[in-house]
């Protein structure tokens, strides 16, 4: 039998189905917590804290008070990075991870963050992008892609002006769970 994937509350909301598999995991573990020493209910790296948490136990929505873990109605895991940002940032780490899961057909993980620096002033355009290869894992499989551009949704090409940063401007083209789709494709 494999081992099925843990459920959070957005895919729980989705689907009945999902919802009961992580009402039912949530009560068990929820017990188990319970029965496990104060040193490990209070450890949020214990593996019962973290199953918790993968699972979403600690959040009440969708859960019945019963089976809402006790004492770990905050989240047990040490606060992040992600303590401390603005809403609007954390709306966009929402869109990125649903981007993401749509895309790769598993569950986004936070693997730290990547400073992006500001656009320059000036740059220089290269020319326009015909097409992009590049590699991923998608429903676990290590995926290669070729993305030629339609001639009218090429993106710009640009370089920072110390040639360290490459840059795609404009262009008329969306990222989707289908990966890039030109706007003017029409079976997008």
């Amino acid at each position: 039998m494999a081992l099925k994937r843990p459920v959070s509350v957005r895919q729980a909301k989705r689907s009945p189905k999902a919802a009961a598999r992580r009402e039912s995991f949530c009560a068990r573990m929820g017990g188990a917590k319970a029965a496990a020493s104060k040193k490990t209910r209070d450890d949020p790296s214990s593996p019962v804290n973290k199953a918790l948490a993968k699972w979403d136990c600690d959040v009440p929505a969708l859960l019945k008070p019963k089976h809402v873990a006790r004492g770990v109605r905050m989240n047990p895991v040490p606060p992040s990075s992600r303590a401390g940002m603005t809403k609007t940032t954390r709306t966009q780490i929402e869109q990125a991870r649903d981007l993401y899961e749509r895309f790769s057909g598993h569950n986004a993980v936070e693997l730290g963050s990547v400073k992006i620096p500001p656009l320059p002033a000036v740059g220089v355009a290269i020319g326009e992008v015909d097409g992009i290869l590049y590699s991923t894992i998608r429903d676990g499989v290590l995926e290669k892609y070729i993305h030629k551009f339609r001639k009218s949704d090429r993106p710009l090409f640009v370089v920072s002006p110390d040639g360290k940063v490459l840059y795609l401007l404009g262009g008329n083209y969306n990222f989707t769970e289908r990966g890039i789709v030109d706007e003017s494709d029409p079976n997008k």
